[in-house]
């Protein structure tokens, strides 16, 4: 068999040429691209560094304004406390004085009262008398303000004050507004 060639021996080898510089040309505007593409990332890095520092430092400028901001919510917190303890204050304020009032125009002639304690929404009074009669009449009469529930007398016993027996008495109940 009989090989023709019909391209010229030049020829031949320009194309040869053409194909290693296409190549090396190809190569270059890959290299110029990655290149590109890398220092556009450098870029950004630096700039995402250089955001996140200035964060950092507007963060550590801002930490001495937080702290006051902790500072005043802490004591904002401890107003209210103060204000709630003053607003129960005069809720009970009002039931102690209407109390007292309603207390001095139940007690008879023969009723000392030696003690009245409040707590929470109980009471308890201990008084003396001279004769149970008084005492079931106060215990009667202060079962009827309405304030005062579940009035009930608690014990009555006889003691011996200053050489005379007299009764001791102990009136327990709820109290609320």
């Amino acid at each position: 068999m009989i090989k023709i060639n019909l391209l010229p021996r030049k020829a031949h080898k320009s194309l040869h040429r053409f194909h290693i510089y296409a190549f090396i040309l190809v190569f270059i505007i890959n290299l110029s691209i990655i290149a590109g593409i890398y220092f556009s990332n450098v870029r950004d890095i630096a700039q995402y560094r250089s955001a996140i520092e200035n964060a950092k430092k507007e963060i550590a400028s801002l930490d001495k304004v937080y702290k006051e901001y902790l500072q005043i919510e802490k004591e904002k917190k401890e107003i209210e406390r103060r204000i709630k303890a003053i607003e129960g204050l005069k809720e009970g304020r009002a039931l102690a004085a209407r109390t007292l009032y309603d207390m001095s125009n139940v007690i008879k002639e023969r009723i000392w009262l030696r003690t009245f304690r409040k707590t929470d929404n109980t009471f308890e009074i201990e008084g003396r008398s001279m004769e149970n009669e008084s005492i079931s009449d106060f215990v009667e009469t202060i079962s009827t303000i309405p304030y005062l529930k579940n009035v009930e007398l608690k014990k009555v016993e006889d003691i011996n004050e200053e050489g005379l027996v007299i009764k001791k008495f102990l009136v327990q109940g709820n109290i609320a507004l």
